[in-house]
């Protein structure tokens, strides 16, 4: 089975962190999107070889895009259960990382079709 049909529930959790940052902030760009996106991945691969990542570096929305998608992967991780909310299944970090590279590459190719808030205006057709 395909990452975004076994796994489509966590893509739609990391999207839906970022729609509703673009809300509050509506001059975010692609680009915000990515470097949030790259921290992320580093941050989880680097978790993922059993090392322990070093902090992340971004400033304004960047880095509250950031805490929202840290927030959504550690959720996913089994790593933050709300008492309020049952848990979802916890996936693996290399799973995580997948995810996590696949909505990166949503952001180039969006870019490239939209302009600097393609991605953001795609994703935000499907959440609401």
């Amino acid at each position: 089975m395909k990452l975004t049909e076994e796994h489509a529930d966590v893509l739609q959790n990391i999207e839906f962190a970022v729609v509703q940052t673009w809300k509050q902030h509506p001059d975010m760009t692609n680009y915000n999107v990515m470097r949030a996106y790259d921290a992320a991945i580093d941050h989880y691969r680097i978790q993922a070889r059993g090392q322990t990542p070093k902090p992340v570096h971004l400033g304004g929305v960047e880095a509250t895009l950031w805490e929202r998608i840290r927030e959504i992967c550690e959720l996913r991780l089994g790593n933050a259960a709300k008492p309020e909310q049952p848990a979802p299944e916890p996936i693996s970090l290399d799973v995580m990382v997948a995810c996590l590279r696949k909505v990166r590459k949503s952001v180039d190719f969006w870019t490239k079709q939209g302009g600097r808030q393609g991605y953001l205006q795609y994703i935000a057709q499907f959440i609401s």
